[in-house]
C-alpha cells in the first residue's frame, strides 16, 4: 500500500477556469497600454493587466488540445510552481490544429476574496494577440490518428453487385429514333448488408420505360435519383428502356450534351440514361449495326462484332459509347485515336491530342488503364465529353489546347485558360479506371493536370512560377474569403487526406490550390515516380488503411524524411506560415525563420534564396549558420548593391506562405 505524507497536501494547486473556452482569437493591438503587458509564447502573445503583478505569477503554454481535455481540475502533487498551495486560473483559446493558447494567473490560496478577483479579472480580461501575417482561416482540430480512425471504420461490408446487359439498336433506315437502349439491370443484395442502393437515372416521358420484375425501383427527393430495392430474396431486376430521337441533343442533369442521335454518327457519354450507381458496375453489351458502321467503348471486346464486356472491376461511372465509320490509330500502347471517315483531323486538334496524349502517358499511365480518343460529330457547336476510359471530342473542340503559351498571363489576370477543364477531365476519365481511388485525392491529381501540360508545352520556368504562385493565391484568397475566423462565421480547412473535406464549402480551393502545389512539390522531390503504381494498386478493393496504401505504393518508408514530409502534407491542415526575418551582414543575407501556424511544425527545407536588387535579380544557395535556426546565403556581386528583398519561394515550388520582415543587424524580436 503506498503512503501519502500529509506534507504532500500542502502543495495542492487548485486550477479553476475564469471563461468559457474561446474558439477564435481577438486581435489585440500591437501597441501595448501603460496598464498592460505582453507575455509571449512561440509566435502568440497575450495582453493582460499587470496592474497587481507582485501577487500574482502569470504562464501561457500552448498544448495540444487533448492534453487539454484530459488535465484534472485539481493537480494534488504539483511541486513545479513557486506558490504552493495556491491557486491558478485559466483562460483557453482553440487556435485551430489540435492546439490551444493557455493563458495561467497562479496566486497564493491565502482566503482574500480580493485578491481572488482580482486574479480571475486579470484572467477574464486577457486578449490573445495573433502572429501577424496569420491566416484567419481555423485549421481542422482532427488528428491524423483521428483521420485514420475514420477511414478504417468505414463500412467493410462489400456492396451489392451491379451488372447491366446493355442492347444498343442503331437505325439509319429510320429518320425519327435512330438510336435506342435497353438495360436489363441486375442488383445482388445477397453478400451485402445493404437491401436498397441510389442510381442517377433521367426518366423521359413517352420515350423512357422502367420495367421492374423483382423488388422495387422508386424515385427519391432528386428528380434525377433513384433507389432500389431487393425483394426476398434479396435481389432486384428490372428493364429500362430509352429511345432517343435523331438531331435532338440530350442533356445531362447539370445541363450538358450527353446524348446525340444522328444517322452518320451517335453517342452516349453514359451519363443517367440507364441507372447508374455510385459503385463500379459490370457490363455485357450488344450493339446492332448496320455494315460499315463500327462502334466504340471502354471495354474487352466479346466473342461476336459489337459485343462488348468489362473486365474485372467493372466501369466506375456511367459506360460511354461512340457509333459510327471509324478509323482507328494507336497513339501509345493503350493509347489510341478514332477519326470519322471522309475527312482529316482538324490539325490543331491533331497537335492536342498528341500532347495530351503524351501527358497522360507520363504522368498517370498505370498497367491496366486505357484511353481513346474519338471524333465525333455535333452540329450545335463544338463539345468535348471525357469519361470512363476516353474523351468524346467534336471537331475545333480541342484547338485551343495547341498553344498554351499564354496561360502565365491568363492566369495572373485571373481568366481561366480555355481547355484546362479538358485536361481535368481528361485525367478524371484515366483515373476512374483507378476504381477504389480516394474521391479527393482523384481530384488532386486531376486538378495538378493543366499545370503539368504548361510545363512541359512551354519552356518558361519564369511563366510556370507564376502559374504555381497563381494556384497559391487561388487557394490563399478563397479559404481566408469564406472560412475566416474573424467576424464571418468558422468553417474549418480539413487536410487533403481527411474525407471531411469531401463535404466541405472549401474542398474546392484546398484540392484545386493547395492540392496542386503539394503535388507539384512531390514531383519536383521525385516522389511521385510510383504514382503509377498507387493508381494500379487503387484499382483493387481497399484494405481499410488509406495512409499505408498511399505510403507503401510511393515506397516512402516509416521514420524517414520523406514519409514525414508526406504524412504532413497530406495529414495536416493548412500550410506552413512562415515569418521570415532577414538583415545584411558582411556581403551576406542572414535568415531566420518561425513557422507560425498553429499545430505541429511542417518544417519543409528551403534550398535557395532569390535576391532582388535594385538593378537585377540573383538566386543562391542556403547555408545553415553557426547560429542553430539561422540560414545565410551570399549576396556579394562585383561592384555591390544592396538588397531591396528577398524570395525564399521564387520558383513558387513550395507550398508555403512567407512573410518577410527586414530587420536591423541580428535584431530578429
Amino acid at each position: 500500500m503506498r503512503f501519502v505524507s500529509p506534507v504532500w497536501i500542502l502543495f495542492t494547486l487548485v486550477l479553476i477556469s475564469c471563461g468559457e473556452n474561446r474558439s477564435s482569437v481577438e486581435q489585440a493591438e500591437d501597441t501595448v497600454s501603460p496598464q498592460g503587458s505582453l507575455i509571449h509564447q512561440g509566435s502568440w502573445s497575450v495582453l493582460y493587466d499587470d496592474q497587481d503583478s507582485a501577487s500574482m505569477r502569470v504562464e501561457l503554454v500552448i498544448e495540444d488540445i487533448a492534453e487539454v481535455s484530459e488535465r484534472n481540475e485539481v493537480d494534488s502533487l504539483n511541486f513545479s510552481g513557486s506558490l504552493p498551495d495556491s491557486l491558478r486560473f485559466n483562460m483557453e483559446w482553440r487556435l485551430g490544429a489540435s492546439s490551444a493558447l493557455i493563458f495561467s494567473v497562479t496566486i497564493s490560496d491565502s482566503g482574500e476574496e480580493l485578491l481572488r478577483r482580482s486574479a480571475r479579472t486579470v484572467c477574464e480580461t486577457a486578449v490573445a494577440v495573433r502572429p501577424e501575417g496569420l491566416r484567419s482561416v481555423y485549421l481542422s482540430d482532427r488528428t491524423g490518428s483521428v483521420i485514420d480512425e475514420d477511414r478504417a471504420s468505414t463500412a467493410v461490408e462489400p456492396p451489392p453487385r451491379v451488372s447491366h446487359h446493355l442492347l444498343v439498336y442503331y437505325r439509319q433506315d429510320s429518320t425519327s429514333t435512330s438510336l435506342e437502349v435497353i438495360d436489363s439491370l441486375v442488383v445482388d443484395f445477397r453478400e451485402s448488408a445493404a437491401d436498397s442502393m441510389a442510381f442517377t437515372y433521367i426518366y423521359r416521358d413517352g420515350s423512357s420505360v422502367i420495367s421492374s420484375t423483382a423488388g422495387i425501383f422508386r424515385r427519391g427527393s432528386d428528380p434525377d435519383l433513384y433507389h432500389c430495392f431487393a425483394d426476398s430474396s434479396g435481389v432486384y431486376t428490372g428493364v429500362f428502356r430509352n429511345q432517343f430521337r435523331t438531331n435532338i441533343p440530350y442533356l445531362d442533369s447539370r445541363g450538358r450534351v450527353s446524348v446525340q442521335s444522328r444517322l452518320t454518327s451517335a453517342y452516349l457519354s453514359g451519363d443517367a440514361y440507364y441507372p447508374i450507381s455510385s459503385e463500379p458496375e459490370n457490363y455485357a453489351v450488344r450493339i446492332f449495326l448496320p455494315d460499315s458502321i463500327s462502334s466504340w467503348t471502354p471495354l474487352e471486346r466479346g466473342e461476336f462484332p459489337d459485343e462488348w464486356h468489362s473486365g474485372p472491376g467493372g466501369i466506375a461511372g456511367g459506360l460511354p459509347m461512340a457509333i459510327g465509320n471509324y478509323t482507328e490509330s494507336t497513339l501509345f500502347p493503350r493509347y489510341r485515336m478514332l477519326v470519322l471517315e471522309g475527312s482529316p483531323i482538324s490539325s490543331l486538334d491533331s497537335i492536342a491530342v498528341s500532347k495530351m496524349a503524351s501527358l497522360l502517358r507520363s504522368s498517370l499511365d498505370f498497367p491496366s488503364a486505357e484511353f481513346s480518343f474519338v471524333e465525333i460529330i455535333n452540329p450545335d457547336g463544338p463539345v468535348v465529353i471525357s469519361a470512363f476510359g476516353g474523351m468524346l471530342f467534336s471537331r475545333g473542340s480541342l484547338e485551343s489546347l495547341a498553344d498554351v503559351s499564354t496561360w502565365d498571363e491568363d492566369l495572373t489576370s485571373g481568366i481561366v485558360p480555355p481547355g484546362s477543364g479538358i485536361l481535368i477531365d481528361a485525367a478524371k476519365g484515366i483515373l476512374l479506371q483507378s476504381l477504389q481511388l480516394d474521391p479527393i485525392l482523384s481530384d488532386v491529381i486531376a486538378a495538378w493536370t493543366p499545370l503539368r501540360y504548361y510545363s512541359e508545352n512551354v519552356d518558361d520556368e519564369v511563366g510556370t512560377a507564376a502559374v504555381r504562385r497563381s494556384y497559391m493565391k487561388y487557394y490563399l484568397f478563397n479559404t481566408e474569403t469564406l472560412g475566416g475566423n474573424g467576424s464571418t462565421p468558422v468553417v474549418a480547412e480539413f487536410a487533403l487526406g481527411d474525407p471531411m473535406l469531401d463535404a466541405s464549402p472549401l474542398r474546392p480551393f484546398v484540392v484545386g490550390g493547395k492540392g496542386v502545389i503539394v503535388m507539384e512539390y512531390l514531383h519536383s522531390l521525385r516522389m511521385l515516380n510510383r504514382l503509377p503504381y498507387l493508381l494500379q494498386d487503387f484499382t483493387h478493393a481497399s484494405s481499410g488503411n488509406f495512409w499505408l496504401k498511399i505510403s507503401s505504393s510511393l515506397r516512402v518508408y516509416h521514420n524517414t524524411d520523406k514519409y514525414n514530409l508526406l504524412r504532413a502534407l497530406l495529414y495536416q491542415p493548412g500550410i506552413p506560415q512562415i515569418h521570415a526575418r532577414w538583415w545584411e551582414e558582411d556581403e551576406k543575407i542572414l535568415i531566420k525563420m518561425v513557422e507560425i501556424q498553429p499545430g505541429l511544425q511542417f518544417d519543409l527545407e528551403f534550398s535557395h534564396c532569390q535576391l532582388i536588387l535594385s538593378d537585377t535579380t540573383i538566386v543562391r544557395t542556403l547555408m545553415p549558420s553557426m547560429e542553430p535556426g539561422l540560414i545565410q546565403c551570399t549576396a556579394g556581386l562585383p561592384g555591390y548593391v544592396a538588397v531591396d528583398a528577398i524570395d525564399l519561394n521564387h520558383s513558387g515550388l513550395i507550398p508555403v506562405d512567407v512573410m518577410y520582415t527586414r530587420v536591423s543587424s541580428g535584431n530578429i524580436e
